[in-house]
């Protein structure tokens, strides 16, 4: 198992030494058990994973805005109904859950 010195030293690699704020205040049992899960983390992939999310929470929130001018209807070809179905495929949609 990782050392705590290593743990903490990864968690500073990837920016979130916060992580132990409160260590001196857990009983030994709860800090093996949160340096364990620690040990598992790669600094790398964790930084890489707080950078997207933060990104993620900055961009605005809703549609792209030219999302309208990128949508078209969709062709008639390609637009079905249940009821023009053959009945074989329906009843095998209706033994499936579809009940339309």
């Amino acid at each position: 198992m990782a050392s705590e010195q290593d743990v903490r030293a990864r968690l500073q690699r990837a920016g979130q030494e916060h992580l132990l704020r409160f260590w001196a205040e857990l009983a030994p049992e709860p800090r093996a058990a949160l340096l364990a899960e620690l040990a598992l983390l790669e600094p790398e992939a964790l930084r890489e994973h707080c950078r997207r999310a933060a990104e993620a929470c900055a961009r605005p929130h809703g549609p792209p805005p030219d999302l309208a001018a990128r949508l078209r209807p969709l062709p008639p070809e390609r637009v079905g109904r249940a009821s023009r179905s053959d009945p074989e495929t329906r009843r095998r949609w209706e033994e499936e859950g579809n009940t339309s």
